[in-house]
């Protein structure tokens, strides 16, 4: 690690479990995040500023202004242009010496093609096709997943792995939710809204875990979910464990 390394991580080295051993896995290390909306700016700029080496930015979506009251990533001047290009931008203007790479939509065959050149996925996604699929490949896989999902005042968060180091469950999104929902089943922020603040939140929280994972520390959240009412400030962990034939 270099002088200036040393100078700019400085508080992370000084938390317990991190250190240069940990700061160096971090500068080592590859994400995708995918998805560079609601969830994703804030796992965006927190990932870049941790010094993560490498991050991958996929969202095939353009920036519109209604993203702008919590996609904070994004500023007017980028109104018309990929989302990807935009949040790199933002990126490497916040850290000049990480890697950021861009792509558009994520698919299967991305997925089986270039996913194992990634250390670790985070799922920001808004759709529940996107969100199965890449659970559902991370556990196929064995890579690990961060995963989120906000809407109005409430949000979900937690971590899965099918091959964790122990003391650590094998769980994957369908040990937590086997089937996704029927559609019109649960409400979508195209219909109830979501409070820019609250998808703050569940995006931060959603670093955090990708930062432990990572570097190796702390208790991930891994066979537990953080459940979150924004709006009573009512927060509960729960816990799940792999299913049968998952």
């Amino acid at each position: 690690m270099t002088a200036l390394e040393r100078e700019r991580y400085e508080k992370n080295l000084l938390i317990p479990g991190i250190g240069e051993a940990g700061q160096a896995r971090l500068l080592a290390a590859r994400v995708l995040v995918i998805g560079a909306g609601g969830l994703g700016s804030p796992v965006l700029f927190y990932l870049a500023a941790a010094g993560v080496g490498t991050i991958g930015i996929a969202d095939p979506d353009g920036v519109a202004p209604s993203n702008l009251q919590r996609q904070i990533i994004h500023c007017e001047d980028s109104i018309g242009s990929a989302k990807s290009h935009s949040a790199a931008t933002r990126l490497a203007a916040l850290n000049s010496s990480i890697t950021v790479k861009t792509y558009g939509r994520i698919t299967l065959k991305f997925l089986h093609e270039h996913g194992r050149e990634w250390d670790l996925l985070v799922d920001c996604t808004d759709t529940f096709d996107s969100k199965y699929l890449i659970a559902d490949w991370c556990k196929e896989s064995g890579i690990p997943l961060v995963w989120g999902t906000a809407v109005a005042m409430n949000y979900q968060v937690a971590s899965f792995w099918s091959a964790p180091p122990a003391p650590y469950p094998p769980t994957s999104l369908r040990s937590l939710h086997p089937l996704p929902p029927k559609p019109g089943t649960t409400p979508a922020a195209s219909s109830v809204g979501i409070l820019g603040p609250v998808a703050g939140e569940a995006g931060t929280i959603m670093a955090s875990e990708a930062v432990k994972l990572i570097a190796g520390f702390g208790e991930p959240l891994l066979g537990r979910v953080l459940v979150s009412d924004a709006l009573k400030r009512r927060t509960t962990i729960v816990e799940f464990a792999e299913l049968p034939g998952d």
